[in-house]
């Protein structure tokens, strides 16, 4: 008989982590409308908030699975981000990018906190850059441009999440039992 320790070891579906993904995607759907108010959005980039501070906490597979829904759940339900221009598909890709990048960088790298939320960036810049500017071309807008504006327009989010999200995770970690 099979320890059932062992094939919960072996499933391919984590439920600790799936329910924890959850918890991430409503945090990423739930906080940007309360930035949005106060026209702060756009700039402040609130969705990659619990992304990236949650990424801390779930494997990659699962940190990815949450930047990829919380674009595209938040989008069905409140319209932001928006299906077009394709700004909720290119969320996709950047916040599963950045959510599987900073729990790669945090669990099998062990990186420093601060690390792991710059290259979950970076991750996160590259990936727009190649989204924004292949669907602009589609769209018969310049790309370059486009893909400039988008870059120069989160700074202040970017500045943002390397200093909230390491003393996030670091408050979060302190009250683990």
């Amino acid at each position: 008989m099979k320890d059932p320790a062992a094939s919960a070891a072996e499933s391919p579906l984590d439920l600790h982590a799936l329910s924890r993904a959850a918890l991430v995607t409503a945090l990423a759907i739930a906080l940007p409308p309360v930035f949005h108010v106060v026209k702060l959005g756009s700039v402040l980039l609130p969705m990659y908030l619990p992304i990236l501070a949650g990424a801390f906490f779930l494997p990659p597979r699962y940190a990815a699975l949450a930047g990829a829904t919380a674009p595209l759940v938040s989008a069905a339900l409140t319209g932001m981000p928006p299906f077009y221009p394709p700004v909720a598909f290119w969320m996709l890709g950047e916040l599963a990018a950045a959510g599987a990048v900073v729990a790669l960088a945090d669990r099998r790298f062990h990186a420093r906190p601060v690390v792991s939320v710059v290259a979950g960036l970076v991750a996160a810049r590259a990936v727009q850059a190649v989204l924004v500017f292949a669907s602009a071309a589609l769209m018969d807008l310049p790309p370059r441009v486009l893909t400039i504006a988008t870059f120069v327009a989160s700074w202040p989010g970017m500045i943002l999440a390397v200093v909230a999200v390491p003393v996030a995770v670091a408050l979060l970690r302190r009250e683990r039992p």
